[in-house]
């Protein structure tokens, strides 16, 4: 039997396919043995008192961390969802952001409150300035954070809460100043007051903000083991792996349950123009890294440093966020923060039907979708 020109053509192909698949995950393996061989030499540190390291606020790398009591806690978690659609002439947005807050008491879930409620409707936003794809998807970011840190705020000047945490980073994410654009530099402008504000109402309050980054890529901390790398008994070939390693990859090979780093400032030196924009708050932006059951990486925590030092801020935040975070031996976010996240999210369906209200109202020659939308086969 003779195979046609097409199917020996395809055959090839997929054989080549097969090569680089196998060729990629053979790499991944060698690259995983490596990060594994320094992780075990960091292990082997627990113990150790280091000399300080600069970006280092403690004087040990790791350390063990006990359960909140929950005796009598009230904690907030912050979240909230984001749906956009470009359009011929116009684009839409849709934000919605709420806060779970949990009341415990003898650590068992008394209570649980909503705010603004429980199924918040979503916010509307029509953008008809001429925004390139960029410009919008950095726009609509931006309104999601916003919404998300203005209800926050809005819970800490009511007050009756010790804690807030954030379903992900406490400092402005995806951000620029945006000089050439008004209204994105307006947007920007209003979301540094709104991070400022609720740092301050806060730190008035004296509650506690942190944020859970639940799939951090970030390499702070494997900048600060690199530049103190003197210290580890690694090879110069292991220096060459962390330049390629994200910080949950090799400290998954590090910390155990319970386990987590030194408290670590969020850059070697606030000059950043989101952090110079924050203020003397930018150098009170601390974070680290904590794992609070078997069976899932690593959690980023971001702090901000309250009227005590750094190490007990971080102790305080370490042992509220294990205690609401070992529920589930495979995911380990805290739950308020998964209570947030489920009556935020927003549903494509809603959308749509925003999008399909407005088609309808409008002058039939006005089609709203994109061409790509309308492709008639």
């Amino acid at each position: 039997m003779s195979l046609s020109v097409q199917s020996v053509g395809t055959f090839a192909g997929s054989l080549s396919l097969e090569q680089a698949l196998e060729k990629a995950i053979k790499r991944m393996i060698d690259q995983e043995m490596k990060r594994k061989k320094i992780g075990e030499a960091l292990a082997n540190l627990r113990e150790v008192d280091l000399d300080v390291m600069r970006g280092v606020a403690e004087k040990t790398l790791f350390k063990e961390v006990g359960m909140d009591p929950l005796v009598d806690v009230r904690v907030c978690g912050v979240d909230g969802s984001l749906l956009y659609q470009q359009l011929h002439g116009f684009d839409l947005i849709l934000v919605r952001a709420l806060a779970a807050i949990f009341h415990y008491r003898g650590a068992v879930l008394e209570g649980v409150e909503y705010s603004p409620s429980e199924l918040p409707p979503p916010k509307l936003i029509d953008v008809v300035e001429p925004l390139d794809s960029w410009e919008f998807q950095s726009l609509a970011g931006m309104e999601r954070q916003l919404a998300e840190i203005e209800t926050a705020a809005q819970v800490a000047e009511r007050g009756g809460v010790e804690s807030i945490l954030l379903d992900g980073s406490i400092v402005p994410q995806y951000v620029e100043r945006f000089p050439r654009s008004p209204i994105l530099l307006e947007k920007y402008q209003n979301l540094i007051r709104a991070y400022t504000r609720l740092y301050q109402v806060c730190a008035e309050a004296g509650i506690v903000r942190a944020g859970a980054v639940k799939d951090s890529r970030g390499t702070r901390l494997v900048e600060i083991l690199k530049a103190a790398f003197d210290k580890f008994n690694l090879e110069k070939e292991d220096l060459l792996i962390l330049d390629k390693t994200r910080d949950t990859v090799l400290l998954n090979h590090v910390l155990g349950v319970g386990e987590r780093t030194s408290a670590f400032t969020y850059v070697e030196k606030p000059a950043s123009y989101v952090l110079s924009d924050l203020g003397s708050w930018g150098a009170r932006i601390y974070g680290f890294y904590i794992r609070t059951v078997p069976y899932d990486r690593p959690l980023r925590i971001e702090f901000l440093k309250g009227v005590e030092n750094v190490a007990e801020t971080a102790d305080r935040v370490a042992s509220l966020v294990y205690a609401l975070s070992s529920y589930h031996e495979g995911f380990g976010l805290p739950s308020v923060i998964i209570e947030a996240d489920a009556c935020a999210r927003l549903a494509e369906e809603e959308l749509s039907w925003v999008r399909d209200i407005i088609s309808a109202r409008l002058d039939p020659d006005f089609a709203p979708d994109l061409r790509r939308e309308r492709k008639p086969f």
